[in-house]
């Protein structure tokens, strides 16, 4: 089983071969409040140790986009292979980045992954800077997945994005601020090949009784139909 899950992941990957650069709606976890155009269709493959998640947008509108998420873990190594069940993804702008206001969002992650729970319902503001040839965005975002007590559970992530050139870009980010056992460090560097683009990235945890560290390597197809 996770020999031909392993296998079908690797024959879809050759398919996404015209992509279009990828648009920084998240930093490395943190979704920023940039979305996706009209007609655009994107597809990403995170993979962390032992498992992978793969995500599907579609951009309805210039503001509006939507998208399911599938994460397999257990892949690799011992144990049995667990798929969670699809989940939905969904993010919509309410303001541009123009002037003095930010951009900012509304969306919802209904899955996370590793040591990343599901985000629910969040608030993105975004900014950009311009730093001479580099451009930089400042993003912030609060976020919940409790519905019962609701404005209970409020967590937050921060971060940057260094846009070096046009292939190049650079991410560093604080997720999980106010938890005891998500908050983490990141920092990652994405280069676009074209036609796609690879993330790699190094994340380390900062539990209250415990340290831990990984590796994720994302690779992103973009196109438009």
């Amino acid at each position: 089983m996770k020999h031909m899950f392993f296998i079908a992941i690797i024959a879809i990957m050759p398919v996404f071969i015209y992509a279009g650069q990828a648009r920084n709606i998240e930093l490395i976890d943190v979704p920023t409040a940039n979305s996706m155009a009209r007609a655009e269709f994107r597809a990403d493959f995170k993979m962390y140790p032992g498992g992978i998640l793969t995500r599907l947008y579609i951009g309805v509108f210039d503001r509006l986009m939507l998208g399911g998420a599938l994460r397999a873990d257990n892949i690799i190594g011992q144990g049995d292979m667990a798929v969670e069940i699809p989940k939905v993804l969904g993010k919509i702008r309410i303001t541009d980045d123009e002037g003095a206001v930010p951009a900012i969002a509304i969306g919802y992650e209904g899955e996370g992954y590793e040591s990343t729970p599901a985000r629910g319902v969040y608030l993105a503001i975004t900014k950009e800077i311009p730093m001479g040839s580099v451009f930089a965005q400042v993003s912030l975002t609060g976020y919940t997945n409790n519905f019962t007590n609701f404005g209970t559970g409020i967590d937050m992530g921060t971060g940057l994005a260094f846009a070096v050139t046009r292939e190049l870009n650079m991410s560093f980010e604080f997720d999980g601020i106010f938890g005891v056992d998500t908050r983490h460090l990141s920092a990652g560097i994405g280069y676009f090949f074209d036609p796609i683009e690879i993330d790699l990235a190094v994340r380390y945890g900062l539990n209250s009784d415990s340290y831990w560290q990984s590796r994720i390597l994302k690779v992103v197809y973009v196109t438009y139909f």
